[in-house]
């Protein structure tokens, strides 16, 4: 019998695509005595009987995430961390105004009536991208296509932000609560962007102490579930905080850590904090 209800919660569009990964999902969770029920945020009556333990929210809903906390329910990551990581100009604010020493990437907030090709014209060698956007595809030079920008935007806000000159390289740090438990670096196969999603190279690395107390002070102006830390790196390979994500995807940490047992750390951590 189980001993924990949870609800693992995902948008319709996501759910084929992450067909295995919700599978395993409820492998692992019946290790822990899990019983996960899979949700559709556009199908859920919150008056539900059927009330969870808790609640990991694997869709960009940071409002459905506030509303079943209202209910007394206990989410992962918690709507405050749903809210500022998934809008890229939110977090690097956000940062600034808790730890103003944390290097980040210089930024801007336009709107999309503003997005116009004057505006590319008028800033050369700058990088616009979609407050909202996920795995790169709202990421683009100015010096590209105006219509091909216009049309991957859609209605969203736009950071824009100085081109980093580096080695065309950054670093997920993924994170869970204040624990580190892998870094990534990932290399761009045309020097720009370098999702891995996008074909991008990737390979474990080992932080050193500077690059270690930099991510711990990110953390700290958190209470994070689990999460991912992305850093550039600059000319003098430097970290630059470039964005946290809420919804991190975990198939670079087991490509390149095939051994290790997310899913097993982070129901623990998951136990363990409902249970405090």
């Amino acid at each position: 019998m189980s001993k924990y209800r949870a609800w693992l919660v995902y948008d319709r569009e996501a759910r084929e695509r992450n067909r295995d990964y919700i599978e395993l999902h409820r492998q692992v969770g019946e290790k822990f005595g899990i019983e996960f029920k899979l949700v559709d945020p556009d199908r859920l009556d919150y008056k539900d009987l059927d009330r969870p333990d808790f609640a990991i929210v694997r869709s960009i809903r940071p409002e459905f995430s506030r509303e079943i906390e209202k209910n007394g329910i206990p989410v992962f990551n918690n709507s405050t961390v749903a809210r500022i990581c998934n809008d890229k100009y939110k977090t690097l604010q956000y940062i600034k105004k808790m730890d103003p020493e944390i290097p980040t990437i210089p930024s801007s907030l336009i709107g999309i009536e503003d997005l116009t090709p004057k505006f590319l014209r008028d800033h050369p060698g700058q990088v616009v991208k979609a407050v909202d956007g996920h795995g790169g595809q709202e990421v683009f030079r100015t010096e590209e296509d105006f219509s091909l920008i216009k049309e991957a935007m859609g209605q969203s806000q736009i950071i824009v932000q100085p081109f980093i000159q580096g080695p065309g390289k950054d670093v997920r740090v993924y994170v869970l609560g204040r624990e580190m438990i892998g870094a990534i670096e990932r290399t761009s196969l045309d020097g720009f962007r370098s999702n891995f999603s996008l074909g991008g190279s990737v390979r474990e690395i080992s932080l050193n102490k500077a690059q270690k107390d930099l991510v711990n002070r990110v953390i700290a102006c958190f209470d994070f579930g689990l999460v991912g830390i992305d850093f550039i790196l600059d000319q003098e390979n430097n970290f630059v905080l470039s964005e946290i994500e809420d919804v991190v995807g975990a198939r670079m940490l087991y490509k390149c850590r095939p051994d290790i047992d997310l899913l097993e750390r982070y129901f623990s951590f998951i136990i363990e904090k409902i249970l405090h």
